[in-house]
């Protein structure tokens, strides 16, 4: 009560608002309230108009409005228990002409209201939506273009150093081995792996260093030459065999110290730090960086606000589908060029507008 008699509106609704909870709570806090409601009522919801609710109004009449719920609630439900409580309901009720009906109507009008108004809401969002699906759709191919520009820009600006191919010796289909050739000429893996290194090492014209080394035609028999020898003495397999190499392990171990070939499972890492890395702009790159500029500016003006609003309004619309999971790939690809852009550090020309 001492809370109650403050001169202030928010502080006597908070103290009502534990009211509230213990009065559920306790049969001996009942009792307390209830021996002194006229000084209750008084205090929370204003029936003496020589002492109205202090302010500010918003919260009194926040608290009245509360108060005179909460009476109508312990009445109905502890009314037949509590003589004193049933007295000052009907004591409101007829003597101060409080409307109880009229307070609990208000309630179910504004939670209606609140519903309706959440209902439009959602089918505003909904619209929205539509829209917004409508012109990603339009736009994704535009976004799609926009960045394919900028990346083939970065790659003339600044090669990707990771980004190489090695060509690997494949036969021609014309000249692929038959099931026939492939049975009569078993060779083992690391057979194929030498052969392969001498392959790939080969051009038409040989450096003067490997003058020395065994040819491709004096390790590997041709196909004539093995018809020949299977139609001579009928050829085993494993004479064929014998023919296909012609270098031992020492020779292919030497042959790999004299030209620094290395093995197929040798792996060598390479660490490029691109911490320090700056494009300067030149007579040869302008054209790249005005593309380069002109299409961040697009991106960054036009198009990240736009796929931004559309995450936003597909959320609000409780949309969870391949609408919102499009929007968030977009923004992915976006930031990418985004933060791409950023570490190229490019250093610009100093440019001059043009007043027409």
């Amino acid at each position: 009560m001492t809370r109650l008699n403050e001169e202030h509106a928010e502080v006597r609704f908070s103290a009502f608002q534990i009211v509230q909870e213990l009065f559920t709570r306790s049969h001996q806090f009942r009792t307390l309230i209830i021996s002194d409601f006229q000084d209750f009522l008084e205090l929370t919801v204003g029936i003496n108009h020589e002492q109205p609710l202090p302010p500010p109004k918003e919260v009194a009449q926040k608290l009245r409005k509360a108060a005179i719920k909460s009476v109508q609630d312990w009445h109905e439900k502890y009314g037949e228990a509590y003589k004193k409580l049933s007295l000052g309901y009907h004591f409101l009720k007829q003597n101060k002409k409080v409307d109880f009906q009229d307070v609990h109507a208000r309630t179910v009008a504004e939670r209606r209201r609140e519903e309706e108004k959440q209902k439009r809401l959602d089918n505003i969002y909904k619209e929205k939506a539509k829209r917004a699906e409508k012109e990603m759709e339009e736009t994704s191919q535009e976004i799609a273009h926009t960045l394919t520009e900028m990346e083939n820009c970065f790659q003339l600006l600044m090669p990707d150093p990771f980004d190489f191919t090695v060509n690997d010796t494949e036969l021609e289909p014309s000249k692929q081995m038959t099931p026939d050739e492939k049975r009569l000429a078993p060779c083992s893996s690391s057979q194929m792996e030498v052969s392969q290194a001498y392959f790939g090492c080969m051009d038409d014209e040989q450096p003067c260093c490997s003058k020395d080394v065994l040819s491709v035609s004096q390790c590997v028999r041709t196909d004539p030459e093995l018809d020949e020898k299977k139609e001579s003495n009928g050829g085993t397999s494993s004479e064929v065999q014998s023919g296909l190499l012609a270098l031992n392990d020492d020779d292919y171990q030497t042959f790999v110290r004299n030209h620094g070939l290395i093995s197929h499972k040798y792996t060598l890492d390479l660490e490029i730090s691109t911490a320090d890395v700056k494009v300067h702009e030149n007579e040869d790159n302008t054209a790249i960086i005005n593309n380069v500029m002109d299409a961040h500016k697009l991106l960054r003006s036009k198009f990240w606000p736009s796929v931004q609003s559309w995450i936003q309004l597909f959320t609000r619309a409780g949309i969870n589908d391949d609408r919102l999971r499009c929007a968030i790939d977009l923004k992915n690809k976006l930031e990418a060029a985004l933060k791409k852009y950023k570490d190229m550090n490019i250093s610009f020309k100093a440019r001059k507008r043009k007043v027409v």
